[in-house]
């Protein structure tokens, strides 16, 4: 399954919770690739920050 989901990259589960990145032709069209390269680090934020909370989960130090 391959979607843009608004952030100009495709976000493509390739099974084992990995993403693959790589320009969006239904948005990155209208877009810079300095747009299209932003956009993509704040999905990579978005994502590390949700591994953060499930490895703190995992450790017990969210409640």
């Amino acid at each position: 399954m391959c979607a843009c989901n608004g952030t100009g990259v495709i976000q493509n589960d390739i099974g084992m919770g990995m993403y693959q990145f790589g320009p969006c032709v239904c948005e990155a069209a209208n877009q810079t690739p300095e747009e299209v390269d932003r956009k993509r680090h704040v999905v990579i934020a978005r994502l590390m920050k949700i591994h953060r909370m499930q490895q703190e989960e995992k450790k017990g130090v969210v409640a």
